[in-house]
């Protein structure tokens, strides 16, 4: 029996880096939207659609 509660249980230690949501921070919990939408962004900028890249006709 205790050698199922062996590999049943979880390692000791901190757990891997992939398990952790960065947004559970207590930092990050303490900021207001202000602060929060001024960090950084590792997401890059959507692409422009093709209603967004093709110039304005001239209006009257």
């Amino acid at each position: 029996m205790s050698l199922l509660k062996f590999f049943l249980s979880e390692p000791p230690g901190p757990r891997p880096l992939e398990n952790q949501d960065p947004l559970s921070h207590p930092d990050i919990a303490a900021m207001s939207l202000r602060q929060l939408a001024d960090l950084p962004s590792i997401y890059p900028a959507p692409k422009p659609t093709r209603y967004e890249s093709q110039p304005l006709p001239r209006c009257a």
